[in-house]
């Protein structure tokens, strides 16, 4: 890590450096002028406002080597007068006109601001643009949006594992564009400053480095919990184009993966004054009610193809309702709940009508039958390229606590006959669950039950800490479940918990995969879904084992990844390769594409059980 001392010296050889006071440090040369504190550290070009290196460390650690930008934006090719002060730069047309500067950079060690402002000589001043790498890091804005491209003031720009900042406008008429692209040579994420007109005719952008995470008393100032502290809200992810909650910014809305960002925001403490993480999930749900369609429903296309399937995925209803659920629940914003009521209700009814054959399991319309697969039709869950079909553990796993929820909820709407029904269907299901997904050969739940009566069992060990997170399993029988996989996981050679959890511990027969990528390897065991480890649904066994007291098999798990967080082992690609780190195999070689997956970070959550169990 470089010194304060180090810095100053290193930019002195490169042209002339002079620090401030509270470890604020200003450099020049010839081209750049900069600023960097323990929280930042930025260069301009110094004769156009733009950005030519931009890092953050909102711990105030110094972790500063990442450079996030893309490039310059050369479409302003005006040159322009810069002056420099103690702690800012200011930019001026070389036309002559009022003294009052286009834009000025202003840096405190915590902080900086760009200002602008207007006059009749400067009506063109264009946006200050910043274009981040995505392929560098995965940052994204997260604030309130209501249309494509528009993020409104105040929002958060978050750079995983690095930070935050808070972003304010003086102008609350002042919008931010945002965009987002994974399907263009250079990835990137785009964000546009408007220039002040004779509207808006002084604007000050400010930028806050922060950390946003709970306070637990029981972790402070343990380093261990640095990547807690760092990305407690990597979780969060908006797309600009769709302004709402997804993979990454530049990437789909899953309709299956809404719950896992709605847990997390249950924990999450406000973003900025006024806007909460349960506000995006409110946001995100209200597009659906719009009718937009995420991955995971009929009639949602991408350039990948979309979801080809004749059936929504059995796990896209329960996910909604969940999420519904939490944030009335959380937020007690009734008035909301009441409004969307009918289309809450609406989605369970549709959700138990699956269960066709009346034995309490909602179902997918394909069969499950091992050989059934085509690897074009797409199996019934979030694990998308195993043959999931019929009766699915997983997805009934979330249906029991989606209707125990809505329960909950319409109790509180005095919508009772409702409340009854939903809390008759989950205890039917409840009753009949452990017994139809049980594998006594095994002694852990069996991944689904396919139409012609015979389970497919795996070793799914997400899908049984879901079960028991979830409430479906006593606790004898759990201990008994979640033991046999701590004894699988060693005789399979699993040992490796930085990189997450495998979604199974042996290698799903080829009859019931269904992956679009069997050229390319991704049906060999360890690779991708079938066995890679993921951070995904690992929070699920976390919590399990925290649940049963198995406290020391929990946090054999949990550091491990916890340090991976600190590092940025879940996001971006491989050196040398153009594989990612969202997947990977068991020795740590990369078969991730998305390269930042949101669900990779819920198992943060898990410092809450740690803190809880000491």
């Amino acid at each position: 890590m470089i010194t304060r001392r180090a810095f100053i010296q290193q930019s002195a050889m490169a042209g002339i450096a002079f620090s401030l006071p509270e470890s604020l440090a200003v450099f020049r040369n010839d081209d750049t002028f900069g600023y960097q504190s323990s929280f930042f550290k930025i260069h301009l070009e110094k004769d156009r406002p733009a950005f030519t290196f931009f890092s953050t460390d909102s711990l105030g650690g110094g972790v500063l080597s990442v450079n996030t930008i893309l490039g310059t934006d050369l479409s302003d090719e005006n040159v322009y007068e810069s002056r420099i002060g103690q702690d800012s730069i200011a930019y001026f047309p070389k036309t002559k006109g009022p003294d009052k500067p286009l834009w000025e950079c202003k840096a405190s060690p915590r902080s900086f601001s760009l200002r602008t402002q207007w006059n009749e000589n400067n009506a063109d001043a264009l946006p200050f643009t910043v274009a981040f790498a995505q392929k560098v890091n995965h940052c994204t804005v997260l604030g309130i949006m209501e249309e494509k491209n528009v993020m409104q003031f105040p929002c958060v720009l978050h750079f995983p594992d690095m930070g935050s900042f808070r972003v304010y406008c003086s102008e609350p008429s002042v919008t931010l564009f945002y965009d987002a692209d994974r399907l263009v040579k250079d990835r990137f994420i785009k964000l546009a400053f408007p220039a002040a007109d004779e509207h808006h005719k002084d604007i000050t952008y400010s930028f806050e480095s922060v950390a946003i995470y709970p306070e637990l008393d029981i972790i402070r100032n343990d380093p261990r919990f640095d990547g807690f502290r760092r990305n407690f809200i990597n979780s969060f992810q908006m797309n600009p184009r769709i302004y709402s909650l997804a993979n990454n910014a530049a990437s789909d809305t899953c309709a299956f993966a809404l719950y896992f960002y709605a847990e997390a925001a249950r924990f999450t403490p406000a973003l900025v004054k006024g806007i909460t993480a349960m506000d995006l999930v409110r946001n995100t749900l209200d597009r659906f009610f719009g009718g937009m369609l995420g991955y995971g429903q009929v009639g949602y296309m991408n350039v990948g193809g979309g979801w080809t399937s004749e059936y929504d995925s059995c796990d896209t209803a329960p996910s909604l309702i969940i999420s519904a659920c939490n944030y009335i629940q959380h937020t007690n914003d009734l008035e909301w709940g009441r409004a969307n009521y009918n289309h809450i209700r609406d989605w369970t009814d549709k959700m138990i009508a699956t269960d066709r054959n009346k034995d309490g399991f909602i179902e997918y319309g394909y069969s499950g039958n091992s050989g059934s697969w085509d690897g074009v039709k797409r199996p019934a869950n979030w694990w998308d390229t195993i043959g999931f079909g019929h009766d699915d553990a997983y997805s009934n796993a979330l249906a029991y606590r989606a209707c125990t929820l809505l329960a909950m909820v319409a109790q509180r709407l005095n919508e009772w006959e409702d409340a009854k029904r939903f809390e008759s269907f989950a205890a039917n299901l409840k009753s009949r669950y452990y017994n139809h997904f049980y594998n006594s050969e095994t002694g852990v739940l069996a991944g689904w039950r396919s139409e012609d009566g015979q389970l497919h069992d795996y070793y799914f060990i997400g899908i049984n800490g879901l079960a028991i997170s979830n409430g479906l399993i006593e606790e004898a029988e759990g201990r008994q479940i979640m033991q046999r996989f701590v004894t699988k996981m060693k005789n399979v050679g699993y040992t490796n918990f930085r990189l997450g959890l495998p979604g199974n511990l042996i290698k799903v027969a080829n009859e019931d995969y269904s992956s679009r990528r069997f050229k390319s390897g991704y049906d060999a065991f360890q690779i991708y879904i079938n066995g890679g480890a993921t951070g995904c649904h690992v929070y699920h066994t976390i919590h399990a084992l925290y649940k049963l007291g198995m406290k020391k098999e929990a946090e054999s798990i949990l550091m491990p990844m916890l340090e991976s967080y600190k590092h940025g082992d879940f996001q971006g690609y491989c050196p040398g390769s153009e594989t990612t780190k969202d997947w990977k195999a068991w020795d740590g070689e990369c078969w991730g594409y998305e390269g930042y997956l949101a669900e990779n970070f819920m198992a943060v959550l898990g410092v809450f059980d740690y803190s809880e169990a000491q």
